[in-house]
């Protein structure tokens, strides 16, 4: 009689190992936009301000640009890879490239 061959399946110690690792490298650093419904928008990881005045600002966040579009924009503070901007968001634009 034959025995079947396992496969690889993992140990319940392995699968709970999985669950709490560590993110791949760089994961911290990929840059990430969040958008409330206040009026409030938090930048992170943000390679360059390509334009900016109080009713655009441009973002080159690294493969994509981001255009935010409204009235009353406010660049309130910009520290350590974070820039938080306030004002009413009328429109949001991705763009896949460079900056141009």
């Amino acid at each position: 009689m034959k025995r079947k061959q396992k496969k690889n399946q993992a140990t319940p110690w392995q699968e709970i190992k999985a669950l709490v690792r560590q993110p791949e490298e760089g994961f911290y650093r990929q840059p990430i936009l969040h958008i409330n419904c206040f009026g409030q928008i938090e930048i992170e990881n943000c390679k360059q301000i390509l334009r900016y005045n109080e009713q655009e600002i441009c973002l080159d966040m690294g493969l994509w640009q981001v255009s935010i579009f409204g009235d009353s924009l406010e660049l309130c503070n910009a520290n350590k890879g974070q820039l938080l901007l306030t004002g009413r968001v009328f429109r949001t634009e991705f763009s896949y490239g460079k900056a141009e």
